[in-house]
C-alpha cells in the first residue's frame, strides 16, 4: 500500500521507472527498486488497466484517457500523476543542451 506522499516523490518515482526501466518495461513483471528521498521504492510494471479516483484511465498498452474521454497515446517520459494530470518532459534542447 503506497503511503501518502508528495507530488514530487510521485513524479520522480514515475520518471525513475521510465528511464531506469525503458523497454524493460515490457519484457516481464520483475520489479526494479530506486532509491527516493531515503526512502527504497518498489516499481513493477502494470499488469491491468487502472481507472484513477477522477475518472481518468491509464491502460497497460500506454493510452491515457482524461475524465472527458480525450485519448492520448503516451510517449516514453510521459507521467501521469496519481490524481490523473498528463506531464511531458522539459525538453532538454529548449535549455540548449
Amino acid at each position: 500500500m503506497i503511503t501518502k506522499t508528495s507530488k514530487l516523490t510521485r513524479v520522480a518515482l514515475s520518471l525513475a521507472a521510465i528511464f531506469c526501466l525503458g523497454s524493460s518495461v515490457m519484457a516481464g513483471p520483475e520489479p526494479m527498486y530506486v532509491m527516493i528521498n531515503g526512502k527504497m521504492m518498489k516499481i513493477v510494471p502494470m499488469t491491468k488497466d487502472v481507472t484513477l479516483k477522477n475518472g481518468c484511465k491509464v491502460c497497460t498498452v500506454g493510452v491515457w484517457t482524461d475524465a472527458k474521454g480525450n485519448t492520448v497515446m503516451l510517449k516514453n517520459g510521459d507521467v501521469i500523476s496519481t490524481d490523473g494530470k498528463l506531464m511531458k518532459p522539459q525538453s532538454s534542447k529548449s535549455h540548449g543542451g
